[in-house]
């Protein structure tokens, strides 16, 4: 038996069925989730498209209302019903913890229960407040469900990772897997030595991304398109069973540009035959701004602080960069490929970085650039990729 607890005009909502509560997009859907179990306060999030999601889940004892937070910071009053609410959001399902916060009568957070009761301890060293409530006290617990995810022990067995929790709503942030490097005293290493150490281990690299690009390329049965007139390089690929699916190009300002020695690439171009629908067009227009926007635009660099306090920081960066992303001016744009004019979705971000994504046959293609100006470009199937992306063999190191 299914019932529909609450929805919203486009069929999304919160149903029950046999198996208990989920999170459903639309009743002809078919893309839904069951809340955990284990865990059944905790709020789902769903994908809708590349740029839209759905929240929902269960109020908390004494709650009779809920507001979610997209990525602009925006607050969505959720729709409720029958103890349950959900909301819709512009704001991708990109594996982020959703921000709601659930209020009582009096319009004060409640928090919502935990899967077990934990030990925990305060963090005292965040800066961040909570993105859901707004409050600026933390916790951190220890939990032990193999459900969740975390590191290998030495025993082989899954290890959870700590989780940070706000006390006032009970929003919660888990931790990454910190890895920590332990170093033996060692004697001062000359400069030469240095460098010359430094120059095996960039050769070592180049020798391996050519022998890796070459097997590559041997397997590609699409045209792979580039900037005319720049230099490039095969950047990177994307395969399914086996076969590639994506080429990207970097493109840099002059062709003795080294990546290895931190050389940074003006234009990429990457070229997808039947990419995955999981993303529109949209979607893979925020995605690749979202990546292409450099990670330390603002000179930051990583607190000195515990673990809690740095997960916390790294996620309100994540924020504030996906909030850029859709503040970035959207267009129409001509890109000329093969001689032909080809409409694009483009995104133009402050710093005079965009992209744009097209189609083109049976192909798409997103391109990134970095102060050049699009009409400029001239895209064209590299005719020889493995003389043109890879050049000779390197040498052995």
């Amino acid at each position: 038996m299914r019932k529909t607890l609450v929805a919203l005009p486009s069929g999304a909502g919160v149903v029950r069925d046999d198996r208990g509560l989920l999170v459903t997009a639309g009743v002809d859907d078919g893309v839904e989730e069951h809340l955990r179990e284990e865990d059944p306060f905790h709020p789902v999030v769903i994908w809708i498209d590349g740029s839209c999601s759905v929240v929902g889940g269960l109020l908390p004892p004494g709650a009779v209302s809920a507001e979610a937070v997209d990525d602009r910071g925006n607050r969505i009053a959720a729709t409720v019903g029958e103890g349950v609410y959900v909301a819709a959001l512009e704001r991708p399902n990109e594996g982020e913890e959703p921000l709601v916060c659930c209020r009582d009568a009096e319009g004060n957070p409640v928090r919502r229960p935990r899967a077990a009761d934990y030990p925990s301890v305060s963090v005292t060293d965040a800066e961040e407040p909570c993105p859901a409530c707004g409050a600026l006290d933390w916790e951190e617990y220890m939990p032990t469900e193999r459900w969740r995810s975390g590191s290998i022990g030495p025993d082989g067995t899954a290890v959870p990772n700590p989780v940070v929790s706000c006390r006032v709503c009970g929003h919660e942030e888990p931790e990454p897997t910190f890895s920590t490097m332990h170093t033996q005293p060692h004697e001062p290493e000359a400069e030469a030595a240095r460098a010359a150490r430094l120059s095996r281990v960039r050769a070592q690299l180049r020798k391996r991304r050519w022998l890796s690009g070459s097997l590559t390329l041997r397997e590609v049965r699409f045209p792979i398109y580039a900037a005319e007139g720049w230099p490039a390089r095969l950047g990177g690929s994307g395969s399914e069973n086996d076969q590639p699916t994506e080429i990207t190009i970097r493109q840099y300002d002059n062709p003795d540009a080294d990546p290895y020695a931190g050389d940074l690439p003006r234009i990429v171009v990457t070229t997808k035959r039947d990419p995955s629908q999981f993303y529109d067009t949209l979607g893979q227009a925020r995605t690749t701004l979202q990546n292409w926007i450099p990670q330390d635009a603002d000179g930051a660099r990583w607190p000195d602080a515990s673990h809690a306090a740095i997960t916390l920081w790294q996620r309100a960066r994540g924020r504030a960069r996906r909030a850029a992303v859709l503040d970035a001016s959207r267009s129409e744009q001509i890109i000329t490929i093969g001689g032909l004019p080809a409409s694009a979705l483009m995104l133009s971000a402050p710093d005079d970085r965009w992209v744009a994504v097209t189609r083109h046959a049976d192909l798409t293609i997103v391109i990134a650039a970095h102060d050049v100006s699009p009409s400029s470009l001239r895209l064209e199937p590299v005719a020889d990729p493995a003389r043109e992306l890879l050049g000779p063999e390197p040498p052995d190191a």
